[in-house]
């Protein structure tokens, strides 16, 4: 089996959701967002400060190159869609899974987060990104699941349902 990559925007449930698929499928797991920040030896917010969003892709294509590899859950951070070259590979995968929710969701679920950059901005700049980044989702993913309404439990069980084991 190749790597089972979850995408979709900040707040949807990418690493809960697959930690408790790399759980289930007895797979380990790997967030490439906690990667970099074990890498670079600072937070996401800080390399942001630091050397802005243009140096966080880079890192970010550095490390999804490096963990594609069979038999892992792959969660990625919200942005990975950004760059053209990072598309172009997921669109390569077997199992590249977009995990879907509304704005209003996510607004629910990262309410009070001071910890994503990109979030904490003005309403109209985090549409924006949101309704960007959904085209760039739906264009590399061959699975989509829609958060919303669903517990951690059943998003991973649709998963399951839908991969060719």
């Amino acid at each position: 089996m190749n790597s089972i990559v979850l995408i979709g925007f900040m707040g949807v449930g990418k690493s809960t959701i697959g930690k408790e698929l790399s759980y289930r499928l007895n797979l380990p797991f790997v967030d490439t967002d906690q990667l970099i920040e074990e890498e670079t030896s600072l937070t996401i917010p800080k390399i942001f400060e630091l050397y802005g969003e243009g140096h966080f892709r880079k890192l970010e294509s550095e490390i999804l190159n490096k963990v594609i590899q069979h038999n892992q859950v792959i969660s990625t951070g919200g942005g990975i869609v950004e760059l053209k070259q990072n598309r172009d590979f997921l669109k390569k995968q077997d199992y590249t899974t977009f995990l879907k929710a509304s704005l209003n969701t996510i607004y629910q679920r990262l309410e009070g987060d001071q910890s994503r950059p990109l979030w904490n901005q003005p309403y109209v700049k985090r549409l924006e990104l949101f309704n960007r980044r959904q085209a760039f989702y739906e264009e590399v993913s061959n699975l989509t699941i829609e958060t919303d309404e669903l517990s951690v439990s059943e998003s991973v069980n649709l998963i399951i349902s839908q991969l060719k084991l």
